[in-house]
C-alpha cells in the first residue's frame, strides 16, 4: 500500500526533466553572475582609488584634510603604536549608488594612504613595541562602547574598518580589496581608543548628530587606563571628520554646545580656487589641475558630499579646563535604537 502510494506522488518523467531542465538554466545563470560579480567589484575599487589619488591632488583636500592628519599623527609621533582609521555613515559607496558616498569613500582612501606614508616614514624604537603589550591585554570599557585596538601584526600598525547598516556583500567585497576590515555589528558611533597607545581617526561625514554625540561621550567617559595616563577622557587620542558642530541649531543646556569650546576645528573650505564650480578638472592642483580626475563629477557633487564637514580634535590649551569642568557636566546616555539615531 505505501509503495503504490510513494509512486503516485513521484512526479512524471516529463515533469522531473522539465524541472532539471529549469535547475541547470539557474545554475548557469548564477555560475554567469558570479563572475560579473566580481568584475563589477574590481570596476568600483578602481574607481575609488582613481578617484582617491586625484583627490590628493586637490588643493582644499591637502589643506583640510590630509594635513590635518598628518599633524595629528606627529602631536603623537612619541607615544602611539597603532592607528585606527574608521569611516561610519558613508552608505553605499559606488558611483551609481550615491555620488557623495562614492566621493567620501574615496577620500577615506585618500586618508589610508596619508596615514600609511606618514607611519612609512616613522621609525619604531623597539621600546616602543615592548609598551604595546597592554593594547592585547583584557581593558576597562564602558557598557555599549567599542574599545578600538590593533588587529595588525606589524608595528606601528594603521587598522582601517568602515561600518554602514546599509552596506552588504557587494560592499564588504569592494572593501576586501581595499584592503578595509568591514564591521559586522553596529556600535552606534561608540568607538573609542583601546588604551593609550592607540590613535583613533575617526571619519564620520554627515553622521546623524545622535550618533556624532555618542562618539564624543563614549571618549570622555572616565577609563582607568586613561586616568593612570594622567588623562580624564580620550578626547586627546582622537581626530574626527565630520559633521562642524557650530553648524547644529543650538539647544538649550546641550553637551555638544558645552564641548565646542574645548576643541579646535579646521573647516574644509570645499569652494574651488577661482570660484568656478563647473567641473573639479579646474580645481588648482600642484601642477595647476587635478589629474585624473574621473569624468562625469561635478563641484556640485563635491560640495554635497564635503558640506559643513570640519575636522575636529581637542584643544590642548583647553585641556585642563575640560579636565576641571568634566565632573560638572552632565554626559548623556548612549543612545543605540529608536527614531533618535536618525537626529
Amino acid at each position: 500500500m505505501w509503495s503504490i502510494v510513494k509512486a503516485k506522488q513521484q512526479p512524471s518523467r516529463r515533469r522531473r526533466e522539465k524541472s532539471a531542465a529549469k535547475q541547470n538554466q539557474a545554475d548557469a545563470v548564477l555560475a554567469h553572475a558570479r563572475p560579473v560579480f566580481s568584475q563589477t567589484i574590481s570596476a568600483v575599487v578602481r574607481d575609488l582609488r582613481r578617484t582617491s589619488e586625484a583627490l590628493r591632488g586637490v588643493a582644499f583636500v591637502r589643506r583640510d584634510v590630509l594635513s590635518p592628519v598628518r599633524q595629528f599623527l606627529a602631536s603623537h609621533s612619541d607615544g602611539f603604536a597603532c592607528v585606527h582609521l574608521i569611516a561610519l555613515g558613508v552608505g553605499p559607496f559606488s558611483r551609481q549608488e550615491s555620488r557623495s558616498g562614492f566621493l567620501q569613500m574615496a577620500l577615506f582612501l585618500a586618508m589610508k594612504r596619508e596615514c600609511e606614508s606618514t607611519l612609512r616614514k616613522r621609525p619604531t624604537p623597539p621600546d616602543q613595541v615592548a609598551s604595546t603589550a597592554p593594547a592585547w591585554a583584557p581593558v576597562e570599557v564602558p557598557p555599549g562602547v567599542k574599545a578600538v585596538g590593533p588587529f595588525c601584526e606589524e608595528l606601528p600598525a594603521l587598522c582601517t574598518s568602515f561600518f554602514d547598516p546599509m552596506a552588504g556583500e557587494f560592499h564588504a567585497g569592494c572593501c576586501e580589496k581595499l584592503g578595509v576590515r568591514m564591521e559586522k555589528e553596529n556600535h552606534y558611533g561608540a568607538y573609542t581608543p583601546v588604551d593609550p597607545h592607540v590613535l583613533l581617526i575617526a571619519y564620520l561625514p554627515h553622521l546623524p548628530w545622535t550618533l556624532l554625540r555618542n562618539f564624543l561621550v563614549s571618549n570622555l567617559l572616565p577609563r582607568r587606563e586613561f586616568a593612570a595616563a594622567g588623562q580624564v577622557g580620550q578626547l586627546r587620542y582622537t581626530l574626527v571628520i565630520g559633521n562642524d558642530l557650530r553648524g547644529r541649531a543650538p539647544l538649550t543646556n546641550d553637551f555638544m554646545d558645552t564641548l565646542i569650546p574645548y576643541l579646535r576645528f579646521n573647516r574644509l573650505r570645499v569652494e574651488p580656487e577661482g570660484g568656478n564650480r563647473q567641473c573639479v578638472n579646474e580645481v588648482e592642483g600642484p601642477d595647476g589641475a587635478t589629474p585624473g580626475w574621473p569624468r562625469g563629477l561635478s563641484w556640485n557633487d563635491v560640495g554635497c558630499a564635503f558640506s559643513e564637514s570640519a575636522v575636529m580634535q581637542l584643544n590642548r590649551e583647553r585641556e585642563a579646563e575640560l579636565s576641571e569642568a568634566l565632573p560638572r557636566l552632565r554626559l548623556p546616555p548612549l543612545v543605540r535604537g529608536g527614531p533618535e539615531v536618525l537626529t
